[in-house]
């Protein structure tokens, strides 16, 4: 009431009085020690009326200050600037009269007449906009920036570095705060100033300058929404630790504990890494923040990391996890403590919504209580996070919300799921599949879900869907196709499930559909790339468009090899790890800008995203001789699809029992494979475990789901089935009219059920890419590499006699082949077949180090081979161990190996083998193959010419190969005179044992099923 009669006794000219005596104490001595002393005397004149009596007595006595304008508002300046400090009175009250001061000053600070102070005008009423209370947020975050930009037109790099730093700071704290705009783009902006600031705020010259910009940056990338999350924090992370070289404990408490909880923040979320240790990382540093942030002393700050702190305890893997979430849950209710609904709303709103979460997950206690408090703390923080105000934050409560209520015990089941659904809608009105793609996929996959297990097949194809698009989208922001792989393999359930949706929805052609948008996405898009070509362009610009294509392919390769191998390394999990993705945003760059300057094809780009096959374009892969059969293995069952030109699509599915046999007898396949026995007990099993998987595959039952018509048969394996010997598996008599292809030895296999052939591919789209490419007909120059590690002997007699088929035959032998000698002749790009006769190997651990060992052991790796581009190759033939065998790690099913690098270097067709193969066998199957493919009375596709060699090596008698070794004897003598008497005994001696096999000596599998063609 006293406060209100001061007031009321007040007159402008007492508030005049008062302002002039202060403008004239300032214009004597700014110094805060004479000026607040004389404030704290006055305190009731320090109030709005104050602003009105600044804004407009005192601007009027400014513009009629002739000759005194300059100094005056230089005092003004000064006095803004003071009162903006002034701890007394009402804060928000002298945040407004500093604001008015400072417009008032601008008035003769002007750009033209004074630049220099009207930048620092800017950027001081920047800052007073940044710190008002009052007014709208938003509204005053564009105030702040649009003054700091207005500075920036004085401050600039050249002529103020220093001035132009720190605006460059300020603008990136603004931005990355701002409430307008697109989110995404503001974190970019900001990244972007904070970047320019580090350019003079260095480390040797402006040290705490420099740490706080370091800990600005770094929470922009935390927050980033563009580009790779993984990469965005490992940056954040190597930007907090490098603030902490300058921000210590002993030093700058206060800063250094806020950067301590912001690395707990990074390291909560980390991706890389292990994710317990990550974790255990983030707790320690908030418990190290709170040795300065206490309750006592920092409130506010002490709150914050109490919630940081809950929330590592709600997701910690190590100890009990009961444990974990009491002590997250006790760690919340302290926050709450001092984040209370009048004082802080947005960081109670936060708050109570991760209690909801804690609650919701809490394993002691009541479920249903607990499920009960989880929907109420989400309602709670629904006070604060409004549609309007925090659609961000209203969205995640949103999605919590939904969580609870469709796990909630209490009320009508029905009810609850009702609400749930409509919450998870809500959620996805903000969480678009454009805006914030990963945000969509989690919460349309939890929709699909809650529909998925209601049995609401359409409705959860719908969720399903969106979530896919998202990740599709997601895929985008990554940079090179490992972290591309990374974000589809995370998401892989969803495919799964969307599958069986539409095989419950009796559409299996959708169900198809989505499993191609789930397989080797990285190679299609490659593919997709490269195979495109402008019109109406000169073949100098096409062959200067390719060269810069291939340049991003190589250098996406280079950066998956690279992010392998840093998993391989065996690195402190705990250190940050960021690949350098300069090049190729360069190359890229080159390659958009040749495209704007060169191309003036209207219909011609290189789409970011690669439509995904329909249906009816896996169709037409068939005819009324060929079918697909696409084979896709989800968590519960294996699929297998029958598509022909029929029309309808027919389907077998496994058991779940089925499933895990499959499992079991796999992981006992691969076991005997790679046992130190030297695979002889493998050997000896494989026709009994070809026999095993037949059965446990069901694939008499599939083969009765193929039209009698067929005649070809392409597969498309998935995952495991990739390198089992699918037609080599036996199968009983057909029905009529399928006409058993019954062996001499009494046995029969799938492959000969189709006389025309059984090929592979890695997908229907990469299939089609393949088909869609002009393919040469000529077959007569081949390039071979023979035996270039000189151990396989019989390679030489194979080179020697199948080169003999082509009229331009080129073969690089033994030592000569280097790949110094062999790289020119695979980049010159005029043959029409490549044979590779020497030693290959896969590795499982990084398989683009897969290789052809040439001579001296260097290897051609898959990485290499990526970079080739074999334009008139019609055949690839990879007589070679292991050449055939894909990374089984890839859930997303890339197709990582030797044959997709040759299918991309521009090869149709790519013959390659499944394990280690027996060179004698080799050498005969392949010369072989070749006599088949020169046969003019035959002129057969090579599928059809590897299944006859195969039979005829798997029936070859006894007596047939002693003919053979006599046929051949000019040319084995003259292997056996190149050899060392020791040398010449083993061969010998293993056609001695070849003998002593029986009748027929290549009957095993091991001898004739290893090898495949794949392509067309």
């Amino acid at each position: 009431m006293n406060e209100q009669r001061a007031q009321a006794s007040l007159n402008p000219q007492d508030y005049l009085n008062f302002l002039m005596e202060t403008l004239q104490k300032i214009s004597e001595n700014p110094n805060p020690q004479v000026i607040y002393p004389f404030w704290a005397q006055n305190l009731d004149k320090l109030d709005d009326n104050l602003a009105q009596i600044l804004d407009s007595r005192v601007r009027k006595i400014l513009t009629q200050a002739a000759g005194e304008q300059y100094y005056m508002a230089k005092d003004i300046f000064n006095f803004s600037n003071l009162i903006q400090q002034f701890p007394l009175g009402n804060i928000a009250t002298h945040k407004e009269i500093a604001i008015t001061g400072y417009e008032i000053t601008l008035t003769i600070f002007t750009f033209e007449a004074f630049p220099q102070e009207w930048a620092l005008t800017q950027f001081s009423l920047a800052i007073a906009y940044r710190n008002r209370i009052r007014g709208e947020k938003a509204d005053n975050l564009e105030r702040e920036i649009a003054a700091y930009q207005e500075a920036l037109k004085v401050y600039t790099f050249d002529a103020f570095p220093q001035a132009w730093a720190r605006t460059q700071t300020n603008l990136g704290t603004a931005y990355s705060d701002r409430i307008r705009g697109d989110k995404a783009e503001n974190l970019e902006q900001a990244i972007s100033c904070y970047t320019k600031a580090l350019k003079v705020l260095t480390f040797d010259a402006f040290p705490q300058e420099w740490a706080m910009t370091q800990n600005n940056l770094a929470i922009a990338y935390y927050s980033r929404i563009r580009g790779e999350k993984a990469d965005n924090l490992e940056i954040a992370i190597t930007a907090y630790e490098k603030a902490l070289k300058v921000r210590n404990f002993d030093a700058f408490p206060q800063e250094w504990a806020m950067t301590q909880n912001n690395l707990g923040e990074a390291y909560r979320n980390r991706i890389r890494g292990d994710k317990a240790e990550n974790l255990e990382k983030a707790i320690d540093a908030y418990k190290e923040a709170l040795n300065v942030r206490t309750f006592d002393a920092f409130p506010q700050e002490w709150a914050d990391t109490q919630n940081n702190l809950a929330a590592a305890y709600s997701n910690r893997i190590r100890r009990e996890k009961a444990d974990n979430l009491e002590k997250a849950i006790t760690a919340y209710q302290e926050a709450l403590k001092v984040r209370t609904f009048d004082a802080f709303p947005q960081e109670w709103a936060m708050t109570q919504r991760n209690l909801g979460e804690a609650y919701r997950n809490r394993i002691r206690g009541d479920k249903a209580c607990n499920l009960e408090r989880a929907i109420a703390y989400c309602q709670e923080a629904l006070k604060v996070y409004t549609f309007d105000a925090f659609r961000q934050q209203w969205a995640m409560t949103q999605n919590n919300l939904a969580i609870a209520y469709r796990y909630r015990i209490r009320g009508e089941k029905a009810d609850n799921l009702e609400i749930a659904i409509k919450s998870y809608h809500n959620a996805l009105q903000i969480y678009t599949k454009d805006s914030d793609p990963l945000n969509c996929l989690q919460t349309a996959q939890n929709l699909g879900i809650l529909h998925y297990d209601q049995k609401q097949w359409q409705q959860a194809t719908e969720a399903y869907n969106t979530a896919i698009e998202a990740v599709e989208n997601a895929r985008l922001e990554a940079l090179n196709p490992q972290d591309r792989q990374e974000v589809l393999s995370n998401a892989i359930d969803v495919f799964h499930r969307i599958v069986q949706a539409y095989l419950n929805l009796n559409q299996p052609e959708k169900a198809l559909e989505y499993i191609e948008r789930s397989k080797g996405r990285n190679l299609v898009e490659l593919m997709t790339q490269k195979n495109l070509h402008p019109q109406g362009v000169s073949q100098e610009i096409i062959a200067q468009l390719n060269e810069l294509k291939q340049r991003v392919v190589n250098e996406q390769i280079r950066l998956q090899h690279q992010s392998i191998n840093q998993n391989l390394m065996g690195r402190d999990n705990l250190t940050p790890y960021v690949q350098d993705h300069s090049y190729l945003k360069e190359y890229q760059q080159d390659l958009d800008n040749f495209i704007a300057r060169e191309i003036k094809d209207p219909l011609f780009s290189l789409p970011q995203k690669v439509e995904p096959i329909a249906f009816t374009e896996i169709q037409a892969l068939t005819d009324a001789e060929t079918c697909l059969l696409q084979w896709y293995i989800t968590r519960e069952k294996i699929l297998a699809f029958v598509v022909s030109a029929e029309g309808e699509v027919k389907v077998w599915q496994s058991s779940e029992n089925d499933k895990n046999q499959f499992l079991d007898t796999f992981n006992n396949y691969r076991q005997l494979y790679y046992s130190k026995n030297g695979k002889q007990e493998w050997r000896n099993q494989l026709s009994n475990l070809l026999q095993t998987f037949a059965d446990i595959l069901h694939i008499n039952d599939i083969l009765a789901l193929i039209p009698d018509t067929c005649q070809r048969l392409i597969i498309i394996p998935h995952l495991f089935l990739h390198i089992l010997p699918l037609h080599a598996l036996p199968v009983d008599p057909p029905q009529s009219p399928l006409k058993r292809g019954e062996s001499a030895t009494g046995g029969s296999e799938l492959q000969d059920l189709f006389p025309k052939g059984v090929q592979y591919a890695p997908s229907c789209q990469i299939l089609q890419k393949i088909s869609q490419t002009s393919h040469h007909s000529d077959f007569n120059k081949l390039f071979a590499i023979q035996n270039p590690t000189k151990d396989l002997s019989y390679t030489d007699l194979e080179v020697n006699i199948l080169s003999t088929f082509f009229t331009e035959p080129q073969v690089i032998a033994q030592d000569n082949a280097t790949k110094n000698a062999v790289l020119p002749h695979l980049k010159s790009s005029d043959n029409h077949c490549y044979h590779f006769s020497c030693h290959g190997s896969f590795n499982p651990a990084n398989p683009l180090e897969s290789a052809l060992l040439l001579a001296n052991k260097e290897p051609l790796t898959l990485g290499e081979i990526f970079e080739l581009r074999l334009n008139k190759c019609r055949l690839i033939t990879l007589s070679a161990c292991e050449t055939g065998l894909i990374d089984l790690t890839s859930i997303s099913d890339e197709y990582i190996g030797l044959p997709s690098g040759f299918l991309f270097a521009g090869s149709p067709s790519v013959v390659s083998s499944l394990w280690t193969v027996n060179d004698l066998s080799t050498s005969f199957l392949m010369i072989k193959l070749y006599e088949i493919l020169f046969d003019e009375n035959q002129q057969v596709s090579v599928p059809v010419a590897l299944k006859i060699a195969q039979n005829w090596l798997q029936n070859l008698t006894i007596e047939e190969f002693d003919r053979l070794l006599v046929k051949y004897k000019p040319e084995i003598d003259q292997v056996l005179i190149e050899l060392t008497p020791n040398k010449k005994k083993i061969i010998e001696k293993q056609i001695e044992l070849t003998g002593q096999r029986g009748k027929y000596p290549f009957a095993n599998p091991y001898y004739w099923a290893a090898f495949l063609a794949s392509g067309v």
